[in-house]
């Protein structure tokens, strides 16, 4: 994995442990809540969405439009039911586990349709990293009982690996840019939310008050951690970018226990170990 690579997956980890971090904390907020900071993060990033835009144009054709806008389906349903999962349940049960679940699902699916094998180390190291995030996210007597944050989790796994292989697809078949993957798709997002936007008006305004420091944050982070994956995905396999993504699970733990109060923190991080070792698997896998 060239190191240039290796550097820009280790900065999204820490941009996505952050976004995270700041969605839970205003998980409250719900649809309003990804559809204020979608509409934030249209405009933060239009320069730089504009510019791809005009710099790739002559190389732009009908299929990009179908790329990007089936970028931004995808990722609307991941955020929304992310949002939700964040409301019913705990960042450190929720985050593992829907982590967890997404690189053995890329792996399956990028093997036959890419051609790509991360060989025998590979597939251990992401076996290990899948099972050592789940035990991290493994849920409490009362959760097992409500099971909502569980299947939450589970179907956020189901869109990462989705919207990684499409996503994917697009930066490096395609050769469409990071950033006007990852902007098309904030600003097909804002479209598709426009009309509830406008019937919940109040909603609205009253997350903007009272969240404005995670509107912001989220907007900032969520894009630029994800166009770091991206631009990393055009330089490495996907089989080995998106596995090493999960050590973010080892931040979100400790940002849960501290920042959040949540419980279990030492058990967890011990248990996050496996994430690691899995990683260093999946990479070594790779060659």
């Amino acid at each position: 994995m060239p190191p240039l690579a290796f550097a820009l997956v280790a900065a999204s980890v820490v941009c996505h442990a952050t976004w995270n971090l700041l969605s839970k904390k205003a998980a409250v907020g719900g649809t309003a809540f990804v559809a204020v900071w979608s509409v934030v993060a249209s405009l933060i990033w239009a320069p730089f969405g504009v510019w791809a835009l005009v710099i790739g144009w002559d190389s732009l054709g009908p299929g990009a439009l179908v790329l990007v806008g089936g970028a931004a389906l995808l990722h609307t349903g991941y955020y929304l039911l992310l949002q939700r999962g964040y409301a019913v349940g705990d960042l450190s049960v929720v985050y593992p586990i829907a982590r967890g679940l997404g690189p053995v699902l890329v792996c399956a699916v990028a093997v036959p349709f890419f051609g790509e094998d991360p060989g025998l180390l590979g597939w251990a190291g992401t076996l290990a990293l899948s099972v050592s995030v789940a035990f991290i996210g493994r849920p409490d007597a009362d959760a097992l009982r409500r099971r909502g944050p569980v299947l939450y989790a589970l179907a956020v796994g189901v869109f990462i690996a989705a919207y990684t292989l499409w996503d994917r697809n697009a930066v490096t078949t395609a050769a469409l840019s990071p950033i006007l993957v990852n902007w098309g798709g904030d600003v097909g997002r804002t479209l598709l939310l426009t009309p509830w936007l406008l019937r919940h008006r109040t909603r609205a305004r009253q997350v903007w008050r009272e969240h404005r420091r995670e509107v912001f944050g989220t907007a900032l982070c969520s894009p630029g951690a994800y166009m770091l994956a991206l631009t990393a995905m055009t330089m490495a396999p996907v089989t080995v970018v998106a596995p090493l993504r999960e050590v973010s699970v080892l931040l979100v733990v400790f940002l849960g226990a501290r920042v959040l109060g949540e419980q279990d923190m030492w058990k967890r991080l011990a248990a996050a170990l496996g994430v690691v070792a899995g990683a260093v698997g999946v990479t070594m896998g790779r060659g």
